[in-house]
């Protein structure tokens, strides 16, 4: 049984107002989302931040898992939570986004948060990955080992390699999450930063403006990167879900 770096374990917070499933991204782990994990849980929110599979051990674990196995988990859990607690929100970054996104267009979900998601991936060589997968498994990232080591000693985790395969069966996800934006109803909350350098910043634009939520709000970011839960702004992110959240739990008392 792989071991789970304890980086990138998952976290549980009970509480007594709506209950926040974080999802994190494609390579990443719960750490990217730990801190605003623990911002909600001080204002009294329920938070569950699950692991994907395939995550948090190895680029090799990870190069045997496919979107569906990811989503799984996501549903799962989001159909655990909502047995116990109302309202489950999904909150999720970069991909995580977009798993959120499908887990609405299929459950019809109370609201839901979609930071720095791709609908189009800021590298172009991502898309040549069908036919690279057929010549090699991994792909380096630009990295230093110096700095994920620091990053590491910092509590966070992630792959400094990416499995090919699975980064097929991502853009395989996003296909497809692209086609049910118009099926979704409800509330959104979309942030994305102009700095962005591994999705491309019209990614948010599209969702935006496909979603059929009567009820959506898209907010820019100007000096964050990627990961805008972790960046200089994570404050104005942190305060921006915490309105929304309050939003969706104030109409369903209402309600």
């Amino acid at each position: 049984m792989a071991i789970v770096h304890r980086n990138a374990q998952p976290f549980f917070y009970d509480g007594k107002k709506a209950m926040c499933l974080l999802v994190h991204g494609f390579t990443g782990s719960p750490s990217d989302m730990r801190v605003l994990g623990e911002y909600l849980k001080g204002k009294g929110y329920g938070v569950s931040c699950i692991l994907l599979p395939g995550h948090g051990t190895s680029p090799e674990d990870m190069e045997k898992t496919a979107w569906p196995q990811w989503y799984r988990a996501v549903e799962d859990e989001y159909l655990r939570l909502k047995a116990i607690y109302s309202p489950v929100i999904p909150i999720g970054l970069s991909m995580g986004g977009i798993l959120s996104l499908h887990l609405a267009a299929q459950h019809g979900v109370p609201g839901l948060v979609a930071l720095s998601s791709p609908i189009f991936i800021g590298n172009r060589k991502a898309y040549l990955a069908p036919l690279l997968q057929f010549i090699y498994k991994y792909h380096g990232k630009p990295v230093a080992v110096e700095q994920w080591r620091k990053e590491l000693e910092e509590g966070h985790f992630y792959y400094t390699t990416t499995p090919v395969k699975p980064l097929v069966s991502l853009l395989a996800l996003i296909r497809m999450v692209k086609k049910e934006l118009s099926q979704i109803k409800a509330p959104a909350l979309i942030m994305q930063s102009w700095k962005d350098g591994t999705v491309n910043p019209r990614s948010a634009q599209y969702i935006y403006d496909n979603l059929s939520s009567d009820d959506k709000e898209l907010i820019w970011l100007e000096k964050s990167g990627h990961v805008i839960t972790l960046g200089q702004e994570r404050e104005q992110v942190f305060q921006a879900v915490e309105k929304f959240i309050q939003k969706i739990a104030g109409n369903m008392e209402v309600h």
